[in-house]
């Protein structure tokens, strides 16, 4: 955390000193997060240790735990015609606990059973042009992702495991009516994978027999959102995605020495938070989603409903280059119902009777402070 605080501060000394005829920063970010969740794995008896349900805030009924840093940010080009450009890069540090051995009386050992790192990395330029009430933003960007685990789960020195990269392009259509947003963006894409990594397409890279593969494709998302009140009760609003993004990678897959389908990638998303008014900056959220996911190339799907409630305290202070504010956040998952069926079935829960299917609750307190900097 120390570095982003002082990567914002290197940031506020050069705007500082920035001229009106040179690139702009407007805002710059920077987020750290502790992650942890828990699901009924130590319960005995019937109905007991089947990972469904609230088992309390046991030390064995820990699932993974992970430590989420993110800096981000936008700044204006002002030297290459007046471009947007936006950055974010994201890395987490992921244990995950599960049993690790049993005891002389046959009793489960619960602890670390695999250690991993994540990184993102996003990098766009746009540019927005409005016309009437429509509001067009073209953008060329690039996302880059990796992940890291220890050579034998928890010991020895991280390792590379998978990476992809894409390269999109297109624009993003918008229009506001009465308070309500609606946006379509359609990209054309080039994507490469290798490892366990799968840049939204149905196989990985190591289900390859080259353990890598790349292509094209294309995204085509649908959103809308918008309140449904904002007045002194709070404020309510809603929020529907609904992105469709084609894949079509080359090379043979490993399970059928086939060349392998183009697919797409349905994710579904609907949702809505309401937030308390602030009182002397403290706030309160309730938010309630259902998320639904499906690749057309294979034999199932995935449904995550949960419910979040949610503490959180904002402050602002005026500098002379902008508002610096600062936002710790405590959240709490009261439910996540995850229901997973055919390819998305990953063995997780080894107790379902049905190994085509089967539905797993957690529970997640998620503890936060994100800094950020909105310059004049």
């Amino acid at each position: 955390m120390k570095k982003l605080l002082g990567l914002l501060a290197l940031t506020v000394a050069v705007s500082a000193v920035a001229s009106a005829d040179q690139d702009v920063l407007k805002s710059i970010s920077a987020t750290t997060e502790i992650r942890q969740g828990w699901t009924d794995k130590s319960g005995e008896g019937k109905g007991k240790g089947n990972e469904i349900g609230n088992a309390g805030f046991k030390k064995d009924n820990r699932t993974r735990t992970r430590w989420r840093n993110v800096v981000k940010g936008e700044l204006t080009l002002v030297d290459e015609w007046n471009l947007d450009a936006k950055f974010k890069v994201q890395h987490d540090n992921d244990n995950h606990r599960g049993v690790v051995g049993t005891d002389a009386n046959g009793k489960a050992i619960y602890g670390s059973e695999k250690r991993g790192q994540g990184w993102e990395t996003n990098f766009e330029l746009s540019k927005p042009v409005n016309i009437g009430p429509f509001e067009t933003t073209t953008a060329l960007g690039w996302t880059h992702k990796s992940s890291r685990a220890k050579t034998n789960g928890t010991q020895g020195s991280y390792h590379t495991v998978g990476q992809s990269n894409e390269i999109y392009f297109g624009p993003t259509f918008g229009i506001s009516v009465l308070g309500q947003n609606i946006s379509t963006t359609l990209q054309a894409v080039y994507f490469n994978t290798n490892g366990g990594k799968s840049a939204d397409y149905a196989y990985s890279g190591k289900e390859f027999q080259r353990n890598k593969t790349e292509g094209y494709g294309v995204n085509a998302d649908f959103s809308t959102d918008g309140k449904i009140f904002d007045n002194n009760f709070g404020k309510l609003g809603y929020y529907v995605e609904l992105n469709n993004h084609l894949r079509d990678g080359g090379g043979k897959l490993v399970a059928t020495g086939k060349e392998a389908k183009s697919s797409v990638y349905l994710d579904y998303i609907v949702g809505a938070t309401y937030t308390t008014p602030s009182v002397a900056g403290f706030y309160g959220q309730l938010n309630v989603e259902n998320e639904w996911e499906k690749h057309t190339a294979k034999h199932g799907f995935q449904n995550n409903f949960s419910v979040w409630t949610g503490l959180g305290y904002k402050v602002g202070f005026d500098l002379p280059v902008g508002t610096l504010t600062v936002n710790p956040v405590v959240k709490y998952k009261v439910v996540n119902k995850e229901t997973v069926k055919g390819s998305f079935y990953d063995k997780r829960f080894y107790m379902s009777p049905d190994k085509e299917k089967y539905t797993r609750e957690t529970n997640e307190v998620r503890a936060g402070v994100s800094v950020g900097l909105e310059v004049k």
